[in-house]
């Protein structure tokens, strides 16, 4: 099995037990699993792609069996759940791949593209940290404004095109220094495991006692913990290393855009232009009919 979606698989555990493919079923998730038998008589494939409803990125999960070469019906495979994500609503389809896996490649022929790098750290359990007060709060709904801001300032524009900052109900916690927020971090908890999406201005002093502190907000939950260091903030690694975190390979985070979100908007902009117009008393209310239905309400 090649997990595709490393923050699920490390919160959640392996994607294809009976217990991943049921939470696949949960009322805030939907997900598509798909079956490609081989033409040559090779394995069969499987492969699930999974949407939040209302959210803008379907994500793949998982491919297996492991075995890449020579499977001609991988491409399609890929091709078809691409399709399933834009019917359930998804304008973008990620996934998270090694950078030296096979699997890279054929990804980028079925027309993704690489919008980042990042590497997972596992930090050890039995970090000795001493107990002191903390400098991690959770935000106000009035520091939205400043979390989004922090992101935009930050963030690539590469990166923000594929995953943009949502203001959901994703748990964050933000560090301020004088009055400003200076970095924020997103939680997602697990089963297994808690991964951490840190986001921290680089003008910011003492990485390292920040580090330990944030770590020590979730060390007594009893679950293994990860955080999650991008290239755009490579130098988050160093102080993890000092603490003696486990480095995963490097894994490229991949995006295809779908063209039916072009679709959507151009049967919005469309919508708009029409809702405009001022009916002739002398023309035919028939040809003054709109539609309100959109591509998007006739794909569900």
């Amino acid at each position: 099995m090649i997990s595709l979606n490393k923050a699920d698989f490390l919160t959640q555990g392996n994607p294809v037990r009976l217990g991943g493919l049921l939470s696949s079923f949960a009322p805030d998730t939907t997900s598509y699993i798909a079956i490609a038998d081989s033409s040559a008589g090779g394995n069969t494939r499987y492969s699930q792609v999974s949407h939040l409803p209302g959210g803008r990125s379907a994500h793949f999960s998982f491919i297996t069996p492991d075995e890449i070469e020579g499977n001609e019906e991988l491409s399609t495979l890929i091709e078809f759940l691409c399709y399933q994500a834009g019917e359930m609503g998804a304008l973008n389809v990620l996934a998270d791949i090694e950078e030296s896996h096979p699997l890279f490649e054929r990804f980028r022929q079925s027309g993704f593209c690489v919008f980042g790098w990042e590497t997972i750290f596992r930090v050890p359990r039995n970090l000795a940290i001493e107990g002191a007060e903390s400098h991690w709060f959770k935000p106000t709904p009035s520091e939205a404004n400043s979390l989004r801001s922090l992101y935009q300032t930050l963030i690539p524009p590469l990166v923000q095109s594929a995953e943009p900052f949502a203001n959901g109900v994703t748990p964050r916690l933000i560090y301020k220094v004088n009055g400003e927020v200076q970095a924020y971090v997103e939680s997602i908890s697990g089963s297994t495991g808690i991964y951490l999406v840190p986001v921290i201005h680089p003008s910011v002093e003492e990485v390292h006692s920040l580090l330990l502190d944030l770590i020590a907000q979730f060390q007594g939950l009893g679950r293994q913990l990860y955080i999650q260091v991008r290239s755009y903030q490579a130098w988050l690694a160093e102080p993890l290393q000092q603490l003696g975190a486990e480095a995963t390979p490097r894994f490229a985070l991949l995006v295809k855009h779908l063209a039916i979100g072009q679709l959507n908007a151009i049967k919005e902009g469309q919508r708009a232009r029409a809702d405009q117009r001022q009916a002739e008393p002398t023309a035919s209310i028939l040809n003054h009919y709109v539609n309100s239905g959109s591509f998007s309400d006739e794909v569900k």
